[in-house]
């Protein structure tokens, strides 16, 4: 418990982000990008055509949107200390389970389904929606920190992925995966995760309420963000969710991105290799854009902490845009280059500013019910995505008609998410009610 108007020196809630930032470690074989990879050896021993592989992250996340719903209020309520190293458990098994398939409804059952459940329960929602309980001021540098995790995954396991693919097989690959998944989620998770600062005697970003003052900026004051630690609170259920403009808006928003970038994700590395470029280019690359992203990202947390702003929401996915257009150029290795990094910066910066978004829109104590929402809509587009793309790879042979209508999404997810304005809520309680309550 810490005295009231006093700040503790050590906050916990960097504990939280600490939990995450492992839980992060865990992501890489979940990426899209990193199943690129697997195209051709599952190709040479199966036959399976580039669409069937993708079409397993289309079920993944057609899994993660009916799972997504019933996860966020329990996370609300519960918090996430129970749910992440259940998560890790079925994610492990189902990695494991994976290196014993020879069909490829055994793959879409394993990774398409009982992994994207195990991700769900143990990912990004859970772990964030923490964070934003945790922080508010200093939200997006939380939020930050903990997805470096997702980075230095990639960028330690892009290269792993391409050496041991060509000296062990894809099934090892998949037996590290589950040993990296149970080492750095189950133990650390259920040891650091809680709730709520207020469920240990805390505040959010350990600020006590009578040292964190309530901005007079009116431009800031329009969003949550600001309200002082003991102020009411934005409450929310699902019917009063759905009925605002501004949930659809940021869904469709951030659903059309979704979209885009899990096409985008997947077809990278199989496109780099299309264009002849070697394995050892390859990894270098993909492993630069990682890069890329890893480095951006403390500038971005502090950034996002400012999403207030119509530029900080909109040029993240400007960016992106930009970052197709130079992979259409990609023969030319000075684009290749200069695609990737600032592709590997647009993901950085859309990732973390949508989570600031959300949170400082609807507030932190429903904010688990409010993203598991969104997510029916974020990851139905999603699932679109990757098998559109190797669609259109099949039939015409090549990714570039692609390409180009991507190049067009993103803009559309610009567009749509410079005209989101801040909800009103018409209910408000502080988290202090609301353990009681759950009392």
């Amino acid at each position: 418990m810490t005295p009231a108007g006093k700040n503790p020196r050590y906050f916990y809630g960097w504990n939280i982000v600490a939990a995450s930032f492992l839980a992060h470690l865990s992501y890489a074989e979940h990426f899209s990008s990193l199943l690129g990879f697997f195209f051709k050896p599952f190709q040479a021993e199966f036959g399976w055509s580039r669409s069937a592989v993708a079409t397993v992250l289309s079920i993944a996340r057609v899994g993660e949107a009916a799972v997504a719903p019933v996860i966020g209020p329990f996370v609300d309520r519960y918090g996430p200390r129970v749910l992440m190293p259940i998560g890790a458990v079925i994610v492990g098994g189902a990695m494991l389970a994976t290196t014993q398939i020879n069909a490829i409804w055994q793959f879409y059952l394993l990774r398409g389904v009982i992994t994207s459940i195990g991700f769900t329960i143990m990912g990004a929602l859970v772990s964030d929606t923490a964070i934003n309980n945790w922080f508010i001021q200093k939200r997006g540098r939380a939020l930050a920190i903990s997805r470096l995790g997702n980075n230095i995954s990639n960028i330690v396991f892009t290269p792993l992925t391409v050496f041991v693919l060509a000296t062990s097989g894809w099934r090892t690959m998949f037996v590290i995966f589950a040993i990296v998944t149970w080492v750095v989620v189950l133990v650390p998770s259920a040891l650091l995760m809680r709730r709520r600062p207020e469920d240990m005697g805390l505040h959010p970003d350990g600020i006590a309420p009578d040292n964190g003052g309530v901005s007079s900026n009116q431009d800031e004051l329009s969003s949550y963000s600001t309200r002082a630690a003991s102020s009411p609170e934005p409450l929310w259920n699902r019917r009063e969710v759905l009925k605002t403009g501004s949930f659809w808006l940021l869904a469709l928003s951030l659903g059309i991105n979704s979209l885009a970038f899990q096409g985008i994700n997947i077809s990278l590395a199989p496109y780099i290799q299309d264009l002849g470029y070697g394995e050892a280019m390859l990894a270098t690359v993909m492993t630069f854009r990682a890069a890329m992203a890893a480095g951006a990202l403390p500038f971005v947390g502090f950034l996002a902490e400012h999403a207030n702003r119509l530029s900080v929401r909109v040029i993240p996915f400007v960016i992106q845009s930009i970052a197709v257009f130079l992979l259409l150029l990609a023969e030319q290795p000075v684009f290749l280059w200069l695609g990737v990094a600032l592709y590997g910066l647009g993901i950085s910066a859309v990732t973390i500013t949508q989570d600031v978004i959300w949170a400082n829109y609807f507030g932190r104590l429903s904010i688990g019910t409010v993203r598991s929402m969104s997510y029916l809509v974020s990851f139905g587009f999603g699932a679109i995505g990757p098998i559109a793309i190797n669609l259109v790879f099949d039939i015409l042979d090549s990714y570039r008609p692609a390409f180009i209508v991507i190049i067009g999404f993103f803009a559309i997810s610009a567009f749509v998410m410079g005209v989101v304005k801040p909800p009103t809520a018409c209910r408000f309680a502080t988290a202090e009610e609301i353990n009681g309550k759950a009392k």
